[in-house]
């Protein structure tokens, strides 16, 4: 914990905003502990930014300044951030892929300011009006955008067969995602029984213990021989996603937003001779993002009940990051950064 100047004034297309609720993110806890890789110690390209800054990329606001070109949004009112920064210069960003943005940043990630601190200092169009959803549920947007960019990419659709491996927020919410989506069945391998219960409460099924040296068969049982329509890879282990390449069916597809920290055997003959897909998936285009928040407000998506705990800013260190960062029961920690 430090103290660090406020922001500046805003520009003409930016915003100061004060953090209400702000999640704790895995990539955040790699960070804490000194595994993460995420951050840089060089200025980046795009902001200038590199350590030391403010980590929190999952959070919502309140606005307290506007540039005097900012549209759409008032003094006042009540955000969800989105994290992503882009160039909108590059090849990419004239297509409208701005996540494929070849210098993009994060706030709290690869920006000076994130939703840990009371204030941040944020571009206009990361702005989005919470208009109806809670700031609790505000604060999870964002991993919810990402469960449902990956989902999307993965084709999960009316009537589908899936298998999520990892019951982590990414994969608590892909259970949610995949079940508004109009899947018939939702299965989940997750060790942790705590999780397991919670996602069992979203509409999964729990793939037990005994299962665990041979998913694929447990899931051909369940399917009628032919395996799962999609398997999402939410784990980021090998075995997680060996588990996921073997469980679809002939024609499926295999989704993988989990972030792997080195390399992984793929069984590429099965995927050649079995017509697999295989897709990866990095964040959410801004139009999985608003049909996030339109899903949320909805009311299809309830994203607040993954929350396990509420803390204040005060108790970040012991009560959020240190018990993230050793194995436990809890799956979404927010801490409240202002009242």
């Amino acid at each position: 914990m430090d103290e660090v100047p406020d922001p500046a004034e805003p520009g003409p297309y930016e915003a100061v905003v004060e953090s209400l609720w702000s999640g704790i993110c895995g990539t955040d806890v790699k960070e804490f502990t000194g595994h993460g890789g995420s951050v840089s110690r060089a200025p980046h390209p795009l902001t200038g930014a590199g350590l030391p800054l403010v980590l929190g990329h999952e959070f919502s606001a309140r606005v307290v300044a506007v540039g005097a070109n900012v549209e759409g949004v008032a003094v006042g009112e009540e955000v969800a951030i989105m994290p992503l920064q882009h160039c909108g210069q590059c090849l990419a960003c004239h297509q409208g892929q701005h996540t494929h943005c070849v210098v993009k940043a994060w706030t709290g990630l690869s920006s000076p300011w994130g939703g840990f601190g009371e204030r941040a200092l944020v571009q206009s169009y990361q702005l989005t009006p919470l208009e109806g959803i809670s700031a609790v549920a505000g604060a999870v947007i964002e991993p919810a955008a990402v469960a449902l960019h990956a989902a999307l990419r993965a084709g999960i659709g009316p009537g589908d067969t899936v298998f999520v491996a990892g019951a982590g927020a990414i994969g608590a919410l892909t259970v949610m995602v995949a079940k508004a989506l109009g899947a018939s069945a939702v299965h989940v391998f997750e060790i942790n029984p705590e999780r397991a219960a919670l996602v069992q409460s979203l509409g999964a099924a729990i793939v037990p213990e005994s299962a665990r040296d041979d998913i694929a068969a447990y899931l051909r049982e369940r399917t009628g021989g032919h395996g799962v329509h999609v398997a999402m890879d939410c784990a980021g282990k090998p075995s997680a996603h060996e588990a996921c390449v073997a469980s679809v069916r002939v024609g499926g597809t295999v989704g993988v937003p989990a972030v792997h920290p080195g390399p992984t055997t793929v069984d590429v003959r099965r995927i050649t001779r079995d017509d697999l897909t295989l897709v990866g998936s990095v964040g959410y285009s801004r139009e999985s993002w608003e049909k996030t928040v339109l899903m949320v407000r909805a009311g299809v998506l309830p994203i607040e009940r993954i929350v396990t705990s509420r803390i204040g800013l005060d108790e970040i260190v012991d009560k959020g990051f240190q018990a993230l960062a050793k194995p436990g029961d809890e799956l979404k920690i927010l801490v409240q950064v202002n009242q």
